[in-house]
């Protein structure tokens, strides 16, 4: 079994998030919305007080925190083997 370097139980992407977003760093995720796709870019907006916390890319795509399943290199515990 092939094993990832994992959040913590209940931890989430956004500090991660927030921090690529003030040095200008790409976020590079994979996002599991109805099967698995990557996505990339520079973030422009955080929204975290949204019931459903989000990312806005300088691109225009809106990405929901809950579907980023990895975030440059790092997963969700779920998906920590194959």
């Amino acid at each position: 079994m092939d094993l990832r370097t994992t959040l913590s139980v209940n931890e989430s992407f956004l500090e991660m998030l927030t921090d690529c977003k003030n040095r200008g760093a790409k976020a590079e995720m994979i996002l599991d919305i109805n099967g698995l796709e990557r996505a990339e870019g520079i973030i422009d907006e955080i929204h975290t007080n949204d019931p459903q916390p989000y990312i806005k890319l300088q691109d225009g795509r809106v990405i929901t925190e809950k579907t980023i399943i990895a975030l440059n290199g790092l997963f969700r515990p779920e998906y920590s083997g194959c």
